[in-house]
């Protein structure tokens, strides 16, 4: 065995090897680089074509390509080995791979047949044909189809389990790779009557789907659960097609959805990647900075006011990504721009705007400058924005532009801009602002504070429901809200504003002009505590106010003299009451 991985060694160039990852540059006799397994800025990533290792001073990662394929593609070494050996044309004779290398090969094949069925059933049964139309019609053409190799899964609900089954398929392996589930005790196909997305590593191999509804059925989108090949915070949608055009282009594109992803591929623009319905996260952006620092945001949400987008952007510069925004026409996805005009798309992607001139020009757009409280709220958004730039100079460029953007003196914002650096600007949360005794128009604020955080973050938790709303406006605004977001799979403001009755309007637009802190948005951890907090201080508020109506009513009955009343009315008290000590336990961290 130690022969024939000397001969994969030897014909394996590690400099070539590497730079199908990393722009390596010339440094003497040796390469150089920033590491791929850590963030850094000034180059410690050093290659010996001379000894076939590498090493990085660093983060002291160091070894031969096996040791480099291993880690950079998060595999186990017979994987690494068997690659590399491919890729040198060394047929292996004597390696056994691990138990659990053994488990990920077969979780590989079992993905590769569902692959293959499933494209089959799209392009060559007849019950793809409705799918196949559906994909026609959104004008994704066959070499697409090919490409990115999609497929339908049927609506029957064993089909692929008894097609597995067929080809010697365990029921456990297959429900290990997540295609298959256990309901009912039966065994049931996760993408039932879904196109079907495979998703695809960095190298080329399917480890994952990702399902859209045709029937109506509940989620939208669908993706395969977390298994031993998938994790969807550390996949990207397409990345498997776009690394080539990427490292050539300089530059990724991050796009939000699949076919956002495969309409700019049809057009020819290539280096365009998309996160799994997911935000934006570190190890997405560690994949794509292996081959670019140069980073497009061409997403259809509003960047500026989204928490998540911001936080992605946030990851990205921190990692040292040089970032533009692709500024699309409002309520336009990248997707309708390809379909209606492929020549606006390449042109919003040449005329990429630095970040920070994004969220100036952005908030401009939205307030405008014409007056005092314009211009302040114009400052209040952009400068917490510049507060997390580490880069003074480009700090104080920004500041000059905004200065001159809104005719005021930039000592004046520098002032302000002191107040939101270093993390001197403590959010006030739910607990500080409504934990005093409220009136009604109190309460009614606690309920507008909650629905906006709802609205603001998509998150809706199961322990609110339409009942704790007492403002009617608020209680029909939330059941719309709800609704939108399970038959969508996600919730966008720009999209959900459409469904909204023009009698709600008014009231949804008091929502989100709600000023909420960008510190408690920016972190699902503190939204989830504010929904919890702003629930249950509602559930206390309701609970005293009927405990104050029993009290009177038990009053009254016993001036009437009707016991039985008053027995009925102090047990009704009493549930009442414990109802109202388990709320406060919970709500003052009393009960875990």
């Amino acid at each position: 065995m130690d022969r024939q991985l000397d001969e994969v060694k030897q014909k394996t160039d590690i400099v070539a090897l590497v730079s199908e990852y990393v722009a390596l540059k010339k440094a003497g006799r040796n390469y150089k680089a920033l590491c791929p397994f850590h963030n850094e800025k000034t180059p410690s990533f050093m290659v010996s074509p001379e000894r076939q290792i590498f090493k990085c001073f660093g983060c002291a990662e160091g070894g031969d390509v096996f040791t480099f394929y291993k880690k950079v593609e998060g595999v186990e070494f017979g994987e690494a080995l068997r690659f590399l050996a491919q890729r040198a044309g060394v047929q292996l004779k004597e390696y056994r791979p691990t138990r659990i290398e053994q488990q990920r090969e077969k979780l590989f094949e079992i993905h590769e047949i569902a692959g293959q069925l499933y494209h089959h059933l799209l392009l060559k049964h007849p019950s793809g044909e409705k799918a196949l139309k559906y994909l026609q019609a959104r004008g994704i053409k066959q070499k697409a189809i090919v490409d990115f190799r999609l497929g339908f899964g049927p609506g029957q609900e064993d089909f692929l389990a008894n097609y597995l089954n067929k080809k010697d398929i365990s029921k456990q392996d297959a429900i290990a790779a997540g295609l298959v589930l256990i309901s009912a005790n039966k065994l049931k196909d996760r993408f039932r009557n879904r196109i079907v997305f495979p998703i695809f590593d960095t190298r080329g191999k399917i480890i994952a789907f990702s399902g859209r509804s045709l029937g109506g059925q509940e989620p939208k989108y669908l993706n395969s659960p977390d298994t031993p090949l998938f994790n969807k915070s550390r996949s990207l949608y397409g990345v498997h097609l776009a690394k080539t055009d990427i490292q050539k282009e300089g530059t990724a594109i991050l796009v939000e959805g699949n076919l956002d992803v495969i309409s700019s591929h049809q057009v020819g623009v290539n280096n365009v990647v998309a996160p799994l319905g997911t935000a934006v996260t570190l190890p997405q952006i560690e994949i794509l900075k292996r081959w670019t620092e140069n980073l497009l945001f061409a997403f259809d949400t509003d960047l500026a006011g989204d928490a998540a987008a911001k936080r992605a952007i946030e990851i990205a510069e921190n990692s040292d990504m040089n970032i533009r925004i692709v500024q699309l026409p409002e309520g336009k996805d990248p997707d309708e721009i390809i379909r209606k005009n492929p020549l606006l798309w390449k042109k919003a992607l040449k005329e990429a705007v630095p970040v920070y001139d994004h969220f100036i020009a952005a908030a401009i757009n939205k307030y405008g400058v014409k007056s005092s409280e314009a211009k302040r709220k114009v400052a209040g958004e952009v400068l917490p924005q510049l507060a997390w730039l580490e880069d003074e100079i480009l700090k104080a460029h920004y500041l000059q532009v905004l200065a001159a953007k809104l005719a005021v003196e930039e000592t004046v914002l520098r002032e302000v801009l002191k107040k939101y650096s270093q993390g001197k600007v403590e959010a006030l949360g739910a607990k500080e602002l409504f934990e005093k005794p409220l009136s009604e128009k109190g309460v009614s604020l606690i309920e507008k504070y909650l629905l906006a955080l709802i609205i603001y973050s998509g998150q809706f938790s199961h322990s609110v429901d339409e009942n704790i709303f007492s403002t009617l406006q608020y209680r029909e605004i939330f059941k719309l809200a709800k609704a939108f977001s399970e038959s969508e799979g996600r919730f966008k403001i720009k999209t959900f504003v459409k469904k909204i009755p023009q009698a709600l309007l008014s009231v949804f637009d008091d929502l989100l002009l709600l000023e909420i802190s960008e510190d408690i948005l920016e972190s699902e951890e503190k939204t989830n505590q504010e929904i919890n907090y702003c629930t249950l201080r509602l559930k206390e508020i309701n609970l005293r106010a009927k405990l104050k109506e029993l009290n009177l009513a038990i009053k009254q009955a016993e001036s009437a003299g009707n016991q039985e009343k008053v027995n009925s009315l102090s047990e009704q008290f009493q549930a009442l009451s414990k109802s109202l000590v388990v709320v406060d336990e919970v709500k003052y961290g009393q009960k875990k």
